[in-house]
């Protein structure tokens, strides 16, 4: 009920600021009198059919439909100025209509559907990208961890399993009641050896433990370098997607520098963007992340990024289905403002 509540207030207040034009008049404001130049940095992981959406392993958090992505994509078009990496890194850009703001398309992880779905709609559009991989995922299938568990959970006999275990570990039985994305944050916040250790107690044996379905495959190579030749930025997403605010020194370094130059070995190009996995930092992984050679790093700190603020610690806003869409579940310009503005 509680839930419901919120998703009917979150639908008024959006048609509420959208179509009274406060949410349009409060970024004029902010442009064009304060004179704020900003950028907004959207994130997206995956672009699905119907079709792959009810196959695939991936969180809901992770997800937008295909025909949603096209109808942003239309609104993003008419609404914003698209720009490139080198607008953020510059600061400025002569193209760019003074009347609209500015927006940025990212991508992380390097999923096969950002190649066979969303490339050729970015094409469709001439709007240019980023896409941040995971260089240790390419050519591979099955996903990350997280689809691996989502794979299990799915199963009765093995999610009551999972629970087990995981009470046992808890010493008491709340794990008996919470849901699996629960558990995933759970298990996001440590070390790498330290979740791989619990996962190879949760999981079944290696060879059940990836699916055959395509529809959670990664990219190949030859798609990267197409992609690459195309209009579309390759930034750098570690090798393995730990999260580097839990890992040492010796572990972050090494993600840092590995997957930049695997990918400018393959690219035969400097590699200039990082982002973080899962969004997640310190001061001391973003010392290293400059160290390391990037001129920029990206979070998943909500907010538009502001020109003269730290190229490191830059802002995004992650879509899915649930934060674009209406009631309706069809594309809605009003939520997608809302988000935007930071309404969550």
């Amino acid at each position: 009920m509680l839930t419901r509540l919120r998703r009917f207030l979150r639908f008024a207040a959006a048609d509420l600021l959208h179509y009274s034009g406060a949410l349009g008049l409060w970024r004029f404001f902010h442009q064009r009198v304060l004179h704020k130049r900003e950028v907004c940095v959207l994130g997206l992981h995956r672009v699905l059919t119907k079709a792959e959406q009810y196959r695939t392993n991936s969180l809901d958090g992770m997800v937008l439909s295909d025909v949603t992505f096209v109808s942003l994509l239309e609104y993003l078009q008419r609404r914003f100025h698209i720009v490139t990496i080198d607008t953020l890194l510059r600061g400025e850009t002569r193209e760019a209509s003074k009347s609209k703001p500015w927006c940025l398309l990212t991508f992380d992880d390097g999923w096969k559907d950002t190649y066979t779905t969303a490339y050729p709609c970015l094409k469709r559009f001439g709007m240019p990208a980023v896409v941040f991989l995971a260089t240790g995922s390419i050519e591979g299938r099955g996903g990350f961890w997280v689809e691996q568990l989502k794979r299990s959970w799915r199963t009765p006999s093995s999610r009551t399993q999972m629970k087990s275990v995981l009470s046992q570990l808890a010493g008491q039985n709340k794990w008996w009641s919470a849901d699996l994305e629960d558990i995933v944050e759970w298990l996001k916040h440590m070390s790498a050896e330290k979740r791989h250790s619990l996962l190879r107690r949760l999981l079944p044996s290696e060879e059940n433990s990836h699916s055959s379905d395509e529809v959670d495959s990664m990219l190949t190579w030859d798609q990267v370098i197409e992609m690459s030749r195309n209009g579309v930025e390759i930034g750098a997403h570690t090798v393995s997607h730990p999260l580097l605010s839990y890992e040492s020194d010796t572990t972050v370094e090494r993600e840092l520098r590995m997957s930049k130059q695997t990918l400018e070995e393959k690219l035969g190009k400097k590699v200039r963007a990082f982002a973080y996995p899962n969004g997640d930092w310190d001061e001391r992984v973003r010392r290293w992340v400059k160290q390391a050679g990037y001129q920029s790093a990206l979070t998943t700190r909500p907010g538009w990024h502001r020109f003269g603020q730290d190229r490191y610690t830059i802002r995004r806003i992650l879509l899915h289905e649930g934060n674009v869409t209406g009631p309706d579940g069809q594309f809605s310009p009003a939520t997608l403002n809302l988000t935007l503005a930071g309404w969550h």
